[in-house]
Protein backbone atom coordinates (compact mmCIF):
# COMPACT_ATOMS: atom_id res chain seq x y z
CA UNK A 1 0.00 0.00 0.00
CA UNK A 2 2.70 2.26 0.88
CA UNK A 3 4.55 1.96 -2.36
CA UNK A 4 1.49 2.22 -4.25
CA UNK A 5 1.06 6.05 -2.82
CA UNK A 6 4.58 6.74 -3.46
CA UNK A 7 3.98 5.72 -7.42
CA UNK A 8 0.85 7.55 -7.51
CA UNK A 9 2.23 10.63 -5.80
CA UNK A 10 5.56 10.15 -7.98
CA UNK A 11 2.94 9.77 -11.30
CA UNK A 12 1.17 12.67 -10.10
CA UNK A 13 4.06 14.86 -10.06
CA UNK A 14 4.85 14.11 -13.43
CA UNK A 15 1.73 14.50 -15.08
CA UNK A 16 1.68 17.92 -13.25
CA UNK A 17 4.93 19.08 -14.90
CA UNK A 18 4.03 17.93 -18.45
CA UNK A 19 0.71 19.80 -17.92
CA UNK A 20 2.47 22.91 -16.83
CA UNK A 21 4.91 22.60 -19.65
CA UNK A 22 2.44 22.63 -22.21
CA UNK A 23 0.08 25.39 -21.02
CA UNK A 24 3.11 27.24 -20.98
CA UNK A 25 2.88 29.47 -24.38
CA UNK A 26 5.61 29.36 -26.72
CA UNK A 27 6.92 31.83 -28.46
CA UNK A 28 5.48 32.34 -31.88
CA UNK A 29 7.44 33.34 -34.77
CA UNK A 30 6.84 37.17 -35.48
CA UNK A 31 7.92 36.50 -39.23
CA UNK A 32 5.26 33.62 -39.70
CA UNK A 33 2.43 35.64 -40.69
CA UNK A 34 4.40 36.93 -43.47
CA UNK A 35 6.37 34.08 -45.07
CA UNK A 36 4.75 32.12 -48.05
CA UNK A 37 3.73 33.47 -51.73
CA UNK A 38 2.60 36.98 -52.39
CA UNK A 39 0.97 37.79 -56.08
CA UNK A 40 2.85 41.37 -56.67
CA UNK A 41 3.02 44.12 -58.90
CA UNK A 42 5.38 47.10 -59.37
CA UNK A 43 3.14 50.14 -61.28
CA UNK A 44 3.64 53.07 -63.34
CA UNK A 45 7.06 51.71 -65.28
CA UNK A 46 7.13 52.03 -68.51
CA UNK A 47 5.73 47.93 -68.59
CA UNK A 48 4.32 47.25 -65.42
CA UNK A 49 5.98 44.12 -63.37
CA UNK A 50 4.29 41.33 -61.99
CA UNK A 51 4.92 38.09 -60.39
CA UNK A 52 5.26 36.39 -57.52
CA UNK A 53 7.15 37.45 -54.03
CA UNK A 54 8.15 34.68 -52.15
CA UNK A 55 9.44 34.89 -48.71
CA UNK A 56 11.04 32.58 -46.46
CA UNK A 57 13.05 32.20 -43.63
CA UNK A 58 16.32 30.47 -43.38
CA UNK A 59 18.27 29.45 -40.14
CA UNK A 60 16.44 32.43 -39.01
CA UNK A 61 17.00 35.04 -41.77
CA UNK A 62 14.55 36.23 -43.67
CA UNK A 63 15.12 35.86 -47.51
CA UNK A 64 13.04 36.96 -50.33
CA UNK A 65 12.53 35.79 -53.81
CA UNK A 66 10.89 37.91 -56.75
CA UNK A 67 9.37 35.87 -59.62
CA UNK A 68 8.54 36.79 -62.79
CA UNK A 69 8.62 36.03 -66.41
CA UNK A 70 11.93 37.98 -67.05
CA UNK A 71 13.75 36.06 -64.47
CA UNK A 72 14.48 34.86 -60.34
CA UNK A 73 15.45 37.39 -58.14
CA UNK A 74 17.37 36.60 -54.66
CA UNK A 75 16.81 39.44 -52.11
CA UNK A 76 19.38 38.38 -49.69
CA UNK A 77 18.59 40.62 -46.67
CA UNK A 78 15.04 41.66 -45.83
CA UNK A 79 13.47 43.28 -42.28
CA UNK A 80 10.52 42.93 -41.41
CA UNK A 81 9.61 45.11 -38.18
CA UNK A 82 6.06 45.37 -36.78
CA UNK A 83 4.61 45.11 -40.59
CA UNK A 84 6.95 47.24 -42.16
CA UNK A 85 9.35 45.47 -45.21
CA UNK A 86 12.29 46.58 -45.91
CA UNK A 87 15.14 45.70 -48.36
CA UNK A 88 17.79 47.36 -50.36
CA UNK A 89 19.30 45.62 -53.89
CA UNK A 90 21.56 45.62 -56.70
CA UNK A 91 20.32 44.60 -59.82
CA UNK A 92 22.18 45.81 -63.05
CA UNK A 93 24.07 48.87 -61.59
CA UNK A 94 21.13 50.07 -60.46
CA UNK A 95 20.18 50.89 -56.50
CA UNK A 96 17.05 49.51 -55.36
CA UNK A 97 15.21 50.25 -52.13
CA UNK A 98 11.85 48.16 -51.27
CA UNK A 99 9.87 49.92 -47.77
CA UNK A 100 6.16 49.38 -47.36
CA UNK A 101 3.89 47.49 -44.68
CA UNK A 102 1.90 44.79 -44.41
CA UNK A 103 -1.93 44.55 -43.68
CA UNK A 104 -3.23 41.02 -42.68
CA UNK A 105 -2.93 39.77 -46.60
CA UNK A 106 -1.87 42.51 -48.07
CA UNK A 107 1.62 45.32 -48.87
CA UNK A 108 1.55 48.34 -50.11
CA UNK A 109 4.60 49.71 -50.72
CA UNK A 110 6.95 51.68 -52.88
CA UNK A 111 10.09 50.76 -55.12
CA UNK A 112 12.81 53.41 -55.13
CA UNK A 113 15.29 53.15 -58.01
CA UNK A 114 17.37 56.25 -59.81
CA UNK A 115 15.23 58.43 -57.63
CA UNK A 116 11.86 57.06 -59.56
CA UNK A 117 9.14 55.77 -56.84
CA UNK A 118 6.93 53.11 -58.01
CA UNK A 119 4.12 51.78 -56.27
CA UNK A 120 4.07 48.31 -55.59
CA UNK A 121 1.39 45.84 -53.83
CA UNK A 122 0.71 42.28 -53.10
CA UNK A 123 -1.61 39.93 -52.09
CA UNK A 124 -0.62 36.80 -50.12
CA UNK A 125 -1.71 33.74 -52.18
CA UNK A 126 -4.03 31.49 -49.98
Amino acid sequence: MKNNIKNFALLFAVILAFSSCASTKVAKDPHAPYLGNWDYAVEELPVDIDGTFVISKEEGVLKATMVNPMGEMVLEEITIVEGVLKSEFEVEGNFIELEGTFEVDSYTGWLFVQGGEFPMKMKKQQ
